[in-house]
């Protein structure tokens, strides 16, 4: 049985059980959607002259046409971080939405109602709003579609925010002083406002202080039209999308292994779009826990009141973990099982299908880096890491298990993951700046094929390595290459034609991998495992 009904395998093959439709259900229709997150210490605020705001974002569509789109927004924000998920980092005051528009994929927009009205109020803390909006026609399957958000507050009030622009995709973020100004600069649809997308910050992560300001918009978009494929509720943290910020994210806004993996278009397995519960910073246990629960019931609440009692997923999947780091490793393990095995099943009962996947390491290094051989991997990481997922692996909590660690690893020590060695990009083209040592620079000129997001090493000086991340692409020249602008602007003096490498990890604390090692994963874990999705018949 699936979704209650009788499954067959698919005609000519026994790798996945035939998907009954149920198109009157709602179910997820967008890849790349957030929950706000923030900080009550250094919030997200309305300055003065930009206290109206207006967010234009895209997502991707599912694999099947879809309609009757509901696309909830709450009042609600959660921490990143030491007591993740927990969701009490709210505004004091409420998210005032003016409008908010459909966008299709030819840039005509429908409007989102609220109730019949254009505007809502979503109580500061609590409040969950759901708008409504049925398209002339369906949406056409693996469609972009944007969801254009305008909202207010007073001048110095904190609000809540979930997404940051990615420019490559033509996301916007606007501001003004009042609504009309607000209108006029959706209409002309030029670049972002400076003030609140601003080229130092771009693709930064921090807060409202340091970091590349987010912006208000949906935490979900679900639509009727599922064709009954697999549909995943991912308990997780910023392990599974999180290694990507703004700059590299896909054409349908997938950053990460989790999410891209998720999205691949398998010709058996299918892509999938998830509910994704965690943030990054999230710990198994503090997730379905004290002030962790906002979430929860709001998903429960759409099943009721929207979905004849039926969940807005099929199935849990369970790649949290990693943050429950203990020394010892049953209490490792214990901690990530009991989230889905006694808080999950307790919620939904005993027959929910779980799936459960290993937790990947953190890693050092002598050489920042470069080669596999100069990682160093502590007891913590290494040892008691491998029991854990031993655990895991053998853990009766799952109905069945996906070991992603492999796919992690290195090909020449399956004890560490890739080095930048493994990642060989050509060279630099010329030389960045003027090679005084004195000047900063902020562009660099490389092969085309590099990719917009990756963070790059290179030698700079014989036998010495420097690294850099590329933002955005400037200027392509057409011969093959072309002009990143990088988000770190010093002075370096670096040789002509340096050798390039791409980077396997985000930043020296070797914990979120890079581009180029987050699309190495994707590709080797197995679509087959989605055949794990499936409650036995």
């Amino acid at each position: 049985m699936y979704n209650g009904a009788q499954v067959a395998p698919v005609s000519g093959s026994s790798s996945r059980p035939a998907w009954t439709p149920d198109p009157d259900r709602y179910m997820p229709a967008a890849t790349g959607t957030r929950w706000p997150s923030g900080s009550t210490a250094t919030p997200w605020t309305y300055q003065t002259g930009l206290n109206y705001q207006c967010s234009k974002l895209y997502f991707g569509s599912p694999d099947y046409p879809t309609n009757d789109f509901l696309v909830p927004f709450v009042g609600f924000q959660l921490t990143e971080g030491g007591n993740a998920p927990q969701e009490t980092q709210s505004p004091a005051t409420d998210m005032l939405i003016d409008e908010a528009f459909f966008i299709h994929p030819d840039g005509t927009e429908s409007p989102i109602l609220f109730g019949g009205n254009a505007a809502a109020t979503v109580t500061a803390a609590t409040g969950i709003v759901y708008g409504q909006v049925t398209l002339p026609a369906a949406l056409p399957a693996w469609s972009i579609f944007g969801i254009r958000t305008v909202y207010h507050g007073a001048v110095g009030n904190a609000f809540c925010a979930a997404y940051r622009c990615q420019r490559h995709r033509g996301e916007k973020y606007w501001g003004a002083a009042d609504l009309a100004s607000i209108r006029a600069l959706a209409a002309a649809n030029g670049p972002s406002t400076a003030a609140l997308d601003s080229d130092a910050l771009y693709n930064t992560t921090g807060n409202a202080t340091n970091s590349q300001q987010m912006a208000y918009g949906p935490c979900m978009v679900l639509a009727k039209g599922w064709d009954g494929r697999p549909v995943p509720l991912v308990l997780a943290d910023s392990l599974l999308e999180r290694q990507e910020i703004a700059a590299s994210a896909d054409a349908r806004r997938n950053m990460g292994i989790g999410r891209r993996w998720l999205d691949q278009r398998d010709p058996v397995q299918g892509s999938l779009i998830p509910i994704v519960m965690g943030v990054p910073g999230s710990k198994s246990a503090q997730e379905l826990a004290t002030n962790a629960l906002k979430r929860w019931v709001m998903i429960d609440a759409i099943a009721t009141t929207y979905n004849s009692g039926k969940n807005i997923w099929t199935f849990v999947l369970d790649w949290s973990g990693r943050n429950d780091v203990n020394a010892t490793a049953a209490t490792w393990a214990a901690a990530k099982t009991a989230l889905p095995g006694t808080r999950v099943r307790g919620r939904y009962g005993a027959g929910t299908h779980i799936v459960g996947v290993t937790i990947w390491p953190t890693v050092g290094s002598t050489d920042s880096g470069r080669t596999v051989a100069a990682y160093t991997v502590a007891t913590q990481w290494g040892a008691t890491l491998a029991s854990a997922n031993a655990i895991v692996l053998a853990s009766a909590v799952y109905n069945k298990t996906i070991d992603a660690f492999p796919a992690f690893m290195s090909d020449t020590d399956p004890t560490k993951p890739p080095g930048a060695e493994t990642f060989p990009l050509g060279n630099v083209v010329g030389h960045p700046g003027n090679q005084d040592g004195v000047t900063t620079w902020d562009t660099m000129r490389l092969p085309t094929t590099v990719l917009q997001g990756a963070r790059v090493m290179f030698e700079y000086s014989p036998g010495l390595f420097t690294n850099r991340t590329l933002v955005e692409k400037k200027t392509d020249y057409g011969d093959g290459t072309a002009d990143f602008r990088v988000a770190e602007v010093l002075a370096t003096n670096v040789q002509d034609n340096a050798m390039l490498m791409g980077h396997a990890y985000t930043a020296a604390d070797f914990i979120h991998p890079a581009l180029y090692h987050v699309l190495r994963t994707v590709s080797r874990i197995p679509q087959s495992e989605k055949s794990k999705f499936y409650p036995a018949a």
